[in-house]
Order: structure tokens, then C-alpha cells, then sequence
């Protein structure tokens, strides 16, 4: 049954209208037809199961009628990625795959080493991989992808987080940062996570020390060096392991 995301504004108690680049996939890409069936998410944990009544294609949406309806409660613990933007659309990559391990918010982050200052249509292009990612692997949550903040936007939000994880890759900074298993399992109990990975170049001497000082623990994925894309990846894969996500 081929998944569909209706954001909450078009479900009403027994209809919900699939409409834009959903409403093209359902007719111009699947050839989807009336009295077909399909899953439709939210992304607020509703999962309906629906039929296709109509599809009109002059005003470019589809009415379905709902036949069922299930609730998904979020897992804990909400994970939230604070990314330094990286060059190219290794964001693509980044947004897709974290999202499949089960991010629960991504904040794109402006810092010193940050290689590009998305567009609109970029930023547009990257909220409908995360769509994109959650309807393939099934997941009822949508994660929220922010807008993008500057480093010190990001330090001020950080008494929202039970625990705050940097990844810092630096040698000359080794002899206070651990690594990240073992944090993860001295702090089985935190219910909300803060993870921070750097861009290409990584953070600032000034970006780690200004982390440090507002209560970000430093941690490392081991020996080896990893590209940005690669950290956030395995960093987000670690805590879903650790937390039985």
C-alpha cells in the first residue's frame, strides 16, 4: 500500500485531500486510480488507512475517504540534530538517512566553517526529502526541519535538552572527550538529546569552547576521522542502538 503525507490541515473526520507534489506522485508517477486504497500520514503520529474517490486534476488534488484511523505515540528519546551546513547536497543525504534511523528534529546550523547558505528552493527541495524518507520507512512522526539558525541561536535552546552531545573530533581536545557509547549508557534515562556535527572543517576553537561552557559534553565516534555526512549518520544510528529505537 503506497504511503502518502497529508498534513493536518486537509483531514478532516472522514476526508482527506491529497494535494502539490503528493497529488503528481499519486496520479502522474503510481497512476493511482479511484477506489484504490492507500496509507496516509500526518506527521503527527495519525496513520489512516483511506480510499481514493476522486482525483481532479484540473485543481490538481485527490479526495480520499478515510476507513480507518491509528495513533503512533512518539518514542522517546526525541532527538534533535543541530548539522553544520555542509557543501553540495550532502544535506540531502544527511536529512534522508537520519531521518530513517528516527531524528526527531534537524536544525540546519550557519556556522564558522559552514560551506553554503541554502535558498528557498533549496530549503523546500530538503523538506520534501524528509517526506520523502519518512513515508519509505514507514515512520507515523514527521521530523521537523527547522530553518536555518546561526551557532549562537542554537546555545540558547539548549535548557530544553537532558542531554548535549558534540561531536568533537579534534586530538588536541582528546584528553576530555569520550566517546560516545560511553556517555550513551551513563545517561540511559535522558529523555530529550541535543547532537551537534560540524560542517567540512568542523567547529571553531571558538564554537567547541562556547559549546563546553553551555553544558555540551564533547564526544568522539572513534579513531578515524569521518566526512560530516558520514558522523551524522553514525552518530544518530548510536543513539537509536543505545536507546532501542
Amino acid at each position: 500500500m503506497h504511503t502518502f503525507y497529508v498534513p493536518p490541515s486537509q483531514i478532516r473526520t472522514d476526508i482527506a485531500t491529497i494535494t502539490d507534489s503528493e497529488h503528481h506522485h499519486l496520479h502522474n508517477v503510481l497512476r493511482i486510480t479511484p477506489g484504490e486504497t492507500v496509507r496516509i500520514i500526518d506527521g503527527q503520529g495519525n496513520v489512516y488507512t483511506a480510499e481514493v474517490r476522486n482525483i481532479n486534476t484540473k485543481n490538481a488534488l485527490s479526495e480520499t475517504r478515510i476507513l480507518s484511523h491509528e495513533f503512533h505515540a512518539s518514542v522517546l528519546p526525541l532527538m534533535t540534530l543541530f548539522q553544520g551546513l555542509p557543501k553540495n547536497d550532502k544535506m540531502e543525504m544527511i536529512l534522508q538517512k537520519t531521518t530513517e534511523i528516527g531524528v526527531t528534529q534537524i536544525v540546519p546550523l550557519r556556522t564558522e566553517h559552514a560551506l553554503q547558505k541554502p535558498s528557498q528552493n533549496r530549503y523546500e527541495r530538503w523538506h520534501r526529502v524528509v517526506i520523502a524518507a519518512t513515508k519509505q520507512c514507514k515512520r507515523a512522526w514527521l521530523p521537523e526541519l527547522c530553518d536555518p539558525q546561526t551557532f549562537q541561536e542554537s546555545l540558547t535552546q539548549l535548557d530544553h535538552f537532558s542531554l548535549r552531545l558534540f561531536l568533537n573530533p579534534d586530538p588536541n581536545q582528546a584528553s576530555y572527550t569520550q566517546h560516545i557509547r560511553e556517555v550513551l549508557r551513563k545517561t540511559l534515562q535522558a529523555a530529550t538529546i541535543a547532537l551537534f556535527v560540524g560542517p567540512e572543517g568542523g567547529f571553531s576553537h571558538q564554537e567547541v569552547t562556547a559549546a563546553i561552557e553551555n553544558g555540551c559534553i564533547p564526544v568522539t565516534l572513534g579513531r578515524n576521522i569521518l566526512r560530516t555526512e558520514t558522523a551524522a549518520i553514525v552518530a544518530v544510528a548510536a543513539i537509536a542502538y543505545e536507546y532501542q529505537l
